[in-house]
């Protein structure tokens, strides 16, 4: 998410996190990235549900001073 979040977007999906699979982006599957996004809205630090399916708004949470 810091990668987008430097890239200035407001909101990112599994679309974000292609391609998918053991040689993809991250190695996950398109349902792994599409469940752990979503638990990442649930808490609403990092993102934020939408309208729209499957997009969620990009957050900017306060970083804890080391």
């Amino acid at each position: 998410l810091v990668e987008y979040r430097e890239q200035g977007l407001d909101e990112v999906g599994p679309r974000h996190f292609q391609p998918y699979g053991k040689e993809g982006r991250i190695g996950k599957s398109r349902g792994w990235i599409s469940e752990r996004l979503c638990e990442l809205a649930d808490a609403g630090i990092h993102l934020e549900e939408t309208e729209t399916a499957g997009t969620y708004k990009l957050l900017y949470p306060a970083l804890a001073a080391a």
